[in-house]
């Protein structure tokens, strides 16, 4: 893929993903960040906690999912773009693929 696919604010948002991923990193996890847009807006961002939580689902894609779920209300994701340092896993991909998030970046 081009960077002609890619829209300005890709860019932005991906660079918020690299900074989760850098806490990730700074606590001792695998470096993978992931923020959840709505209309332009981070609803959610996080990092993997696998290790802290001692939770083997807690990948930065599901724990993103999770919280844009609380905030807004309801567990369809539609018309969200996740932005993710890493390709997901087949878990986090399902997950997504569920939670009807509409764009992965």
């Amino acid at each position: 893929m081009n960077q002609k696919n890619f829209l300005p604010s890709d860019f932005e948002f991906m660079a918020e993903a690299l900074l989760e991923a850098q806490k990730a990193f700074n606590q001792g996890e695998v470096p993978v960040g992931a923020v959840l847009v709505l209309k332009g807006e981070i609803i959610s961002r996080n990092f993997n906690q696998m290790e802290r939580l001692k939770d083997p689902s807690a990948h930065a894609e599901l724990l993103c999912i999770r919280e844009g779920a609380q905030v807004i209300g309801d567990w369809r994701l539609l018309e969200t773009t996740l932005y993710t340092t890493l390709e997901p896993c087949l878990m986090c991909a399902g997950a997504l693929l569920l939670a009807r998030v509409k764009r992965i970046v």
